[in-house]
């Protein structure tokens, strides 16, 4: 039963007990389903010798006057200021998997040397993708990036 000045609970019996044989449960539209949550974009701040801090979200190309390569408009490019020309117009490629940054070679005059910290340097063979974690120094001729 109801309180005194209360409308009957819908479905209640006169014993004020619920009774679902004679209730109708009403249709409630289902909500549109969550959003698929994107994977969280993982970005990383190279921060240049030369004064220079670029935050990167995926794939690119450092050099003096990169430019990209084929058809992939979605690259980042970098450019590195660099008078005494130590740095290759397209030096490197660099990109974001799973594991984290890696950097390439692009067959530069100069060479890029990676130091993982704690690490010794470890020349890059041109076309060789190697890891570059948090914290190491990446250098691209003369000039050079540290990652975090």
């Amino acid at each position: 039963m109801a309180e005194p000045g209360l409308p009957p609970f819908p479905g209640a019996s006169e014993t004020g007990l619920w009774d679902a044989r004679s209730s109708r449960i009403p249709y409630i539209e289902p909500s549109a389903p969550p959003p698929d949550s994107a994977e969280p974009v993982l970005s990383f701040v190279l921060e240049f010798s030369t004064g220079q801090v670029v935050t990167v979200t995926g794939g690119g190309i450092i050099g003096r006057a990169p430019r990209e390569g084929g058809d992939d408009e979605s690259l980042q490019l970098v450019s590195v200021d660099d008078p005494g020309r130590s740095v290759s117009k397209v030096h490197a490629r660099f990109g974001i998997d799973a594991r984290g940054l890696w950097i390439e070679d692009l067959a530069s005059g100069n060479g890029t040397v990676v130091v993982q910290q704690g690490g010794p340097p470890v020349a890059l063979r041109p076309g060789e993708r190697v890891p570059v974690g948090v914290g190491a120094v990446v250098h691209l001729g003369r000039q050079s990036f540290s990652v975090s």
